[in-house]
């Protein structure tokens, strides 16, 4: 029996592999939807409609810092300042830029002048931290810039004008100054992203952390359609009768089916990452950062993979033709896509909605990938997500076996 079922899924594995026009579909549709929908509804998530976001200052320098200076970095055009309590510490800082009580935090350290101050002749990175920059996640590229260019235009100021009091010339003509600015206009700051611990509970995710996993999911059970309709062709040609006629049980039948399509899905996750982390950032969209427990995407993914796969071949089991096949397959699919989150976002729906999307099994996939793309959980985190998704593919898996024997 070994031998059999390696035999059948080798080919099933030469099936699939001449089926590239369904391959191309599984790849492409949500390639393109991840990249359009990450687009178009960059500002729909309400994160970057304007430079206005919001920012804090937590100065810890034992000098007394010159009021000019701190009145400019408590005035960065385009930003919005937040006043921190008295005795804020940098702990209060991180977790204020968890829950969202603003985006960018600057942290002077307590030295901020000599490190200023300090003078290299080689690059910049051998230069002092002067300060650091702390970012939520979710804060674009071009924002953290245009930030991090203002913040270093107010301290590299203030770095000349203390190192020209420090070195007082008289006599120096104006060019002096000029060369210093050149020789001295070097600045190093530290950046660092500030992520939620897994007891943080974050609820809104940006486009890309909902896009990428949304049609992930969304293709991962849209092998519905090319699975069910092989299956009939096999099933018209008399294939599936043979295999029979060999001694292979339903289940063994069902599950040489599985295999070349569980490894499709598992690649299928890899390109769409790839296209969040890669792609969606060339195109002016937001960076997909890898959740923190890898063991946790390959459990929500398998998951996801034997629910699309069992409710593929529950499909195949039921209809009569191919038309039925495709027409069934891609309405449910939609149906289910619509109720679980994947065409409108969860949190954008009103509570009687939400609540209704427990009933799709896209939900619970989409749900797990948001755990650890979103709220960076550990793996333990989607065990339910993955619990619900695997006894959903099961229980499909049961019936299209079922009806698969009483037909053979």
């Amino acid at each position: 029996m070994p031998g059999k079922f390696t035999a059948l899924v080798k080919k099933e594995f030469i099936v699939l592999a001449k089926d590239w026009h369904g391959l191309m579909v599984l790849f492409l549709m949500p390639a393109a939807f991840i990249l359009i929908m990450s687009m178009a509804m960059e500002n729909a998530f309400g994160e970057h409609k304007s430079l206005a976001i919001s920012y804090t200052v937590l100065n810890q320098s034992h000098e007394t810092l010159p009021p000019e200076l701190l009145k400019k970095i408590k005035n960065i055009p385009g930003f919005t300042m937040v006043e921190l309590p008295v005795d804020s510490s940098l702990d209060d800082i991180n977790a204020g830029i968890i829950r969202g009580d603003y985006q960018l935090a600057v942290v002077i350290p307590a030295d901020f002048r000599q490190r200023l101050t300090s003078t290299t002749q080689d690059d910049q990175s051998t230069l002092p931290q002067a300060a650091e920059l702390l970012l939520a996640p979710s804060v674009k590229s071009y924002i953290q810039q245009i930030f991090n260019a203002s913040l270093s235009a107010i301290f590299i100021r203030q770095k000349i004008d203390w190192m020209l009091n420090d070195n007082p010339d008289s006599s120096a003509p104006p060019i002096v100054a000029q060369s210093t600015l050149n020789q001295f206009g070097q600045l190093n700051l530290g950046e660092k992203h500030i992520y939620a611990e897994t007891d943080i509970e974050l609820t809104t995710p940006n486009a890309v952390q909902q896009n990428v996993p949304a049609w992930l999911v969304f293709a991962m059970f849209f092998v519905a359609i090319p699975l069910s309709t092989v299956f009939l062709i096999e099933k018209q040609q008399g294939t599936l009768l043979r295999l029979r006629v060999m001694n292979l049980s339903a289940p063994t039948i069902l599950l040489g089916k599985l295999v070349p399509y569980f490894c499709v899905n598992q690649i299928q996750m890899l390109v769409m990452i790839a296209i969040g982390m890669a792609i969606v950032p060339l195109l002016g969209g937001q960076y997909l950062s890898l959740p923190h427990s890898i063991s946790g995407l390959l459990i929500i993914s398998s998951a996801c993979s034997i629910a699309a796969i069992g409710f593929a071949l529950m499909i195949a089991t039921i209809v009569k033709t191919t038309m039925q096949a495709t027409t069934i397959g891609g309405v449910v699919n939609i149906i289910f896509g619509a109720l679980g989150g994947i065409m409108v976002p969860k949190f954008i729906m009103p509570e009687t909605m939400q609540a209704l999307t427990y009933i799709s099994p896209m939900s619970w996939g989409l749900e797990g990938f948001l755990d650890l793309f979103l709220r960076q959980s550990e793996w333990r985190e989607v065990l339910p997500e993955a619990l619900y998704l695997s006894t959903f593919g099961v229980i499909c898996i049961i019936i299209a076996a079922y009806r698969f024997n009483k037909e053979y």
